[in-house]
């Protein structure tokens, strides 16, 4: 009895985290390249149930092995019909008939979700164990299983992936759903014109280094303005920053004095466009690739950045983000465009489904506690009377 509650009440736990999550997507639905938040719940681990007495016997099975690998893109997609795979989450060994793994850069094996691109994640995966609880590790891509539910690497036997328990095991049980953590959905949102020079817009991944009093940090909000020393910098008054020019030909516009900034890059420089008196004029234009010259002259580049994998990109505050670990980027193949601002990528109207189901869910969850809490009154007051 007191399982099936604590079931619901996980259920309930994970519900209440995805409402908080969706109403703070609805909140931000018009914020300027707001980038909406997904909850990734997983489920209790998977647990051996045993008989402990009984007058029959436990029921030895005679069915046949039969394992299954399907290679799914970059990961694999493993079943069977005997026995169990074992999956070492954070909570204990999960056991299961069906699973699905790929292979981390050591070449461990290792469960995954699934990024923007739909490229695997194994960073915060868990490792798959062989019938003996140790981690399997491989040295291609090239797998396969055979009859007896050995795990081939390009025809090498590396480990037997099937445990099987005890006749007396009747199968397994988890303790339902719990919330694992908050993702960030990078999809690029609409974009709104303005007409504002010194507004930008990027189209596709990547993100404008800014250096900020925290270090750098990155955003798409690019809502720029000029300080008083006609430094491009965001609205709070970060500095965005270019890629180092080494030289100018005009002698009659600013250049960045990068000693007064701290930014420990050899390579970044903050960006000008204002010359002695302070004033554009209104003649600096931006190329598609980040590059922006006044007239005929190259005066900066913005430094954009794309992310190996965006999930290990944390929310700061006002649009900003920053890397969790050490950052790793490729190159930025978007374009950037002037007079645009990015808009949320909150859809409304999917929001408003969302919470809805997840109301709906509660009240059902709520109902099955009160239902519970019937049982149990029943059990104290009226069947110990008797």
């Amino acid at each position: 009895m007191f399982r099936g509650l604590y079931t619901v009440t996980s259920a309930m736990q994970t519900s209440q985290k995805k409402l908080d999550v969706v109403s703070n997507n609805l909140a931000n639905a018009d914020t300027r390249s707001y980038k909406k938040d997904v909850v990734v719940s997983e489920a209790f681990p998977e647990k051996l149930i045993s008989k402990i007495n009984g007058r029959n016997k436990p029921e030895i099975s005679t069915k046949p092995l039969e394992v299954k690998l399907q290679k799914e893109g970059d990961g694999f997609k493993a079943t069977t019909n005997n026995g169990y795979f074992i999956v070492a989450s954070a909570m204990g060994d999960s056991y299961n008939k069906e699973m699905r793994f790929t292979v981390d850069e050591q070449g461990y094996l290792k469960t995954y979700t699934r990024d923007l691109e739909q490229g695997l994640d194994a960073s915060a995966g868990f490792y798959v164990h062989d019938a003996n609880g140790q981690k399997i590790q491989v040295q291609s891509k090239d797998l396969s299983v055979d009859a007896k539910g050995n795990l081939l690497d390009s025809g090498n036997i590396v480990a037997n992936l099937i445990t099987k328990p005890s006749p007396k095991v009747i199968g397994t049980i988890n303790g339902g759903l719990r919330f694992d953590r908050i993702m960030t959905n990078f999809a690029d949102g609409n974009l709104e014109e303005t007409n504002r020079t010194l507004d930008f817009a990027l189209k596709g991944s990547g993100f404008f280094r800014v250096f900020t009093e925290d270090g750098y940090r990155y955003t798409r909000d690019g809502s720029f303005k000029l300080n008083d020393q006609g430094q491009l910098v965001t609205k709070d008054g970060d500095l965005v920053l270019g890629q180092k020019i080494d030289s100018f030909n005009g002698e009659q516009w600013r250049i960045a004095d990068v000693s007064t900034t701290n930014i420990d890059s050899d390579n970044l420089q903050p960006i000008v466009l204002a010359d002695e008196d302070n004033n554009t004029t209104g003649e600096f234009k931006l190329k598609e690739n980040g590059e922006i010259y006044i007239g005929d002259e190259l005066r900066g580049k913005l430094d954009i950045v794309n992310m190996e994998n965006t999930n290990t990109l944390r929310k700061q505050g006002d649009n900003m983000y920053f890397v969790e670990g050490e950052p790793e980027f490729k190159e930025f193949d978007g374009k950037v465009v002037t007079g645009f601002l990015e808009g949320s990528n909150v859809i409304r109207i999917r929001e408003v489904i969302e919470m809805t189901t997840l109301l709906r869910s509660f009240d059902t969850n709520q109902r099955v506690v009160k239902a519970y809490d019937e049982m149990m009154n029943k059990a104290v007051n009226n069947i110990g009377k008797v």
